[in-house]
């Protein structure tokens, strides 16, 4: 579904002069806006943010293909660049240390991730180590990870390369002017309130100053690029925004003999080391060492205890930046003499807490916010991803199309009816505590678990259930201690035993060979209804929507370049009538995308009313059989009808990525309990067992079945992943990599999510996720390699820490080389798939 391009004379008006702010009205302004105002409550360009006193690190690799890739666009900008001849980013790299084995493998992680998102990187000797930075003393260290292209950049010299470039190309800054309200009219932003605030001696404002006595700004679009002060102009539109501003503690040292002579403007010309098990981080600063640590109590900050413009004038310390506390820091303060002995005789000084801003997931809040359109957030980013989160938003404000998948950066992502401020806070301070820690994907929060449970959750801990927690904070039972796991264990090493257990495989195959009974109950439900819902969900899919009363279909909502934003079940449950079940709590806004119908369209969440349980296994049907009156429907059909499941009414929907049959049972929450007793207790007869939900994904990965948010999403079409079966390879597009399922050749051999794919010669692509074969026990992944290595039979490996393990392409996306048909074959059932449902393309 194509975007039309805003005007160029469209009004956009961006809130904070910091390094995202500036950033903005530089893309945006590039792209043509004619009419681009920014505002900063302080004085420009030091405006008293975290921009204004960050060190600059800047590492590029992280767990996160986007989070990588903006690092990458924020670099490759502001390369070469100076600002009255000084410089911008130097690019000295990087120099991850280990000193204990654990650590040693996991820069062996970080190496992979760092090959699989395209980052230069290399694992080196201690002796290498020593050479890249002199005085380290390497006595202790068993090696590191050097990337060579990562660099320090100076914030404030960003800002005003970046604000003088948008100001030649007509944009409008304006410090000392702060936003005290927004102006709404028909759900639509149409500018804000103001007010001038006091100077700050010795810090003058270089931009413009607002005529005296204006209280308000006309716009078209706002942009919520506020820093710290992000959580309190939320609260003035009534929403939690889920960041929270910390202290964090930062020194620097006195002179260092070996650093002796380096001049304050050349500053540095060695790598930035990070020594991650001690939480610190250190680099060159001229003559001395700048160096902080995240290893002392969180120190989350009110908005209130953030100085305003008053405090700042008076007292010209900069609101992001309170007084050491040395407590917190000296602990760092030994590391930092251990690894360099002469700074046995230095002082630290110059240390301050400076104050930024950390989410509950360490990703930033971006988007249109929900419910007001114009109105959009660039909230709760680091330098280190700056200028490329910048260039995403102005695409995305512009066109329409932000060019990457935003999946994990939309502020949609947080559900808005669970956040409450104390909860962002401990999630936060969680993200905060363990930000240099060992990161596993399979890691699980410690924070406000059993802060949202299924009906079903009491049963499943008698069970022994091994909870984890979805982004969303549900719990879920990822498999059950009273499975006996005999037979099934194969002795891998210990990344990829953290977080999984034998009996998630015992549980799959119970399932198969008769039947297993799943948790579904953190339901994305959503009721469409009005005379004008089922043109209103046309016109949202693209396609025409043709259901019977009591069938289903699946589809998808395809973005403006052809990606794929949303993946729905659609339920008619009436003529007017209908219930969309979503992939994801965000998907209420794709429904709620305006249409020329959506005035007739009435859109309701029932999520909290809805709960399910899944069903599946050769004995499935006659399991609901004996407490169902009437006829079941037919197995893997589009038939959806309400039951009488033992008195209650349940929704049975065909169940088909395990490929076992069986079906999605939904009913109302209150009546949740109630079934999974019936169902636990009809099935006794038929062995059936409960199963975790780690057991569904490796049903599903042995299926060869595609998950939304796992292995595709908005930047990946429909021929590419498989969904959809182009009948030419030119339908796939240039350079786009292909969705495929490797199979692991030794069943001692296992993957983790991120791993690099090689052809023996280079890296062609990385893991999405992985599962045991339930019945081989060997390793199956899913992964997106390079057109050429798609082929099915295809030899390839799979980097696991600092070994290599031989797999073969087993599934592809890619057509088959004989494929002459003139046409695109999708599901049969209106032109889309069933949820999750259908295999790679070879495999239909």
């Amino acid at each position: 579904m194509a975007n039309a391009r805003i005007d160029t004379d469209t009004r956009i008006l961006i809130i904070g002069a910091g390094v995202v702010g500036a950033a903005l009205a530089d893309d945006l302004t590039r792209q043509g806006m004619k009419a681009v105002t920014v505002v900063d409550q302080g004085p420009l360009y030091r405006t008293g943010g975290s921009s204004s006193h960050a060190p600059g690190f800047a590492f590029q690799t992280t767990g996160s293909a986007v989070m990588t890739e903006l690092a990458r666009r924020t670099l490759d900008k502001l390369d070469g660049a100076t600002l009255d001849g000084q410089w911008i980013l130097k690019r000295v790299g990087g120099l991850e240390l280990a000193c204990d084995e654990e650590r040693l493998q996991y820069l062996h992680r970080r190496h992979n991730l760092a090959e699989s998102w395209k980052v230069p990187a290399s694992i080196v000797s201690p002796e290498k180590c020593a050479e890249l930075f002199p005085a380290l003393d390497t006595s202790s260290v068993l090696g590191g990870l050097h990337t060579p292209t990562d660099g320090v950049v100076k914030a404030v010299r960003a800002v005003e390369w970046q604000a003088r470039r948008a100001i030649e190309n007509g944009a409008r800054f304006f410090g000392h002017t702060q936003v005290t309200g927004f102006r709404i009219d028909d759900d639509r932003v149409s500018g804000v309130n103001v007010r001038t605030t006091p100077e700050v001696p010795g810090n003058p404002c270089k931009g413009e100053r607002l005529p005296e006595g204006t209280t308000q700004l006309d716009a078209d679009v706002v942009v919520v690029c506020a820093g710290l002060w992000g959580p309190g102009l939320g609260k003035l539109l009534g929403l939690e925004l889920p960041m929270v501003p910390m202290e964090h503690c930062s020194s620097s040292t006195s002179v260092l003999p070996t650093l002796a002579g380096m001049s304050d403007e050349q500053e540095l010309d060695l790598p930035m080391i990070r020594h991650q098990a001690t939480g610190s981080y250190f680099r060159q600063y001229g003559e001395r060492l700048l160096w902080g640590s995240y290893e002392h109590r969180v120190i989350p900050v009110e908005q209130e205890d953030i100085a305003g413009p008053e405090e700042f004038s008076r007292t010209r310390v900069e609101p992001a930046i309170h007084p050491l506390t040395w407590e917190d820091l000296k602990g760092g303060w030994a590391e930092l003499q251990r690894l360099f002995p002469e700074a046995a005789d230095c002082e630290p000084v110059d240390g301050y807490n400076g104050i930024f801003s950390f989410t509950p997931d360490g990703n930033p809040l971006l988007g249109e916010v929900p419910g007001v359109r114009g109105l959009w957030l660039g909230e709760s980013v680091w330098l280190t991803q700056s200028a490329g989160v910048a260039g995403v938003l102005a695409d995305w404000i512009v066109t329409g199309d932000p060019g990457i998948d935003t999946t994990t950066l939309d502020f949609r992502r947080f559900d808005q009816t669970h956040l409450t401020r104390s909860a962002s806070i401990a999630r936060a301070s969680e993200n905060y505590d363990e930000v240099y820690d060992i990161a596993h994907p399979r890691w699980q929060t410690k924070q406000l678990r059993k802060f949202a449970t299924t009906p079903f959750y009491l049963r499943q801990e008698a069970l022994g259930a091994k909870f984890g927690s979805t982004p969303g904070g549900w719990e879920r039972p990822l498999w059950y201690e009273s499975t006996n796991p005999a037979g099934s264990l194969v002795d891998r090493d210990s990344w990829c035993s953290y977080g999984w257990s034998p009996r998630i495989s015992v549980e799959a195959r119970n399932a198969r060979s008769s039947v297993g009974l799943g948790d579904a109950g953190a339901v994305s439900s959503f009721e469409v209804r009005g005379p004008g819902a089922r043109q209103h969900l046309e016109e949202l899919l693209s396609q025409e929507l043709s259901l019977d009363v009591d069938t289903s279909t699946t589809a998808f909502i395809i973005n403006a370049s052809g990606g794929i934003a949303a993946d729905l079940t659609i339920i008619c449950t009436s003529s007017d009538s209908y219930v969309v079940i979503g992939s994801v709590p965000e998907d209420i806004w794709h429904l709620q995308r305006e249409t020329a119908f959506l005035q007739e369209t009435s859109i309701l969440d029932v999520s909290s009313g809805t709960t399910a349980l899944v069903l599946v296994g050769p004995d499935a049907a006659s399991v609901l059989e004996t407490v169902t009156r009437g006829a079941l429907p037919a197995n893997a059909s589009s038939e959806a009808p309400v039951l009488d499941v033992g008195g209650i009414p349940v929704r049975a929907v065909a169940e088909t990525t395990t490929g076992l049959g069986g079906w999605t049972l939904y009913t109302a929450t209150e009546h949740g309990l109630f079934l999974w007793d019936l169902l636990l207790e009809a099935g006794a007869d038929w062995r059936i067992s409960a199963m975790g939900t780690d057991a569904l994904a490796a049903l599903r990965i042995a299926n060869g079945t595609p998950a939304f948010g796992i292995e595709y999403g908005p930047q990946d079409n429909l021929h590419e992943t498989g969904l959809a079966r182009p009948s030419k390879r030119g339908a796939l597009r240039q350079g786009h990599r292909v969705l495929v399922r490797l199979a692991l050749e030794d069943k001692r051999h296992a993957a983790i999510p991120g791993a690099p794919v090689t052809d023996g010669q280079a890296v062609v692509g990385y893991v999405t996720s992985v599962a045991e074969d339930p019945e081989t026990l060997h390793y199956l992944a899913f992964a997106w390699v390079d057109a050429h290595a798609a082929e099915t039979g295809t030899n390839l490996a799979v980097s696991h820490l600092s070994e290599r393990y031989p797999a073969v392409v087993d599934r592809s996306a890619l057509p088959e080389r004989d494929d002459r048909t003139e046409h695109v074959e999708v599901s049969p059932v209106a032109g889309a798939h069933t949820a999750g449902s259908v295999e790679l393309a070879s495999a239909l």
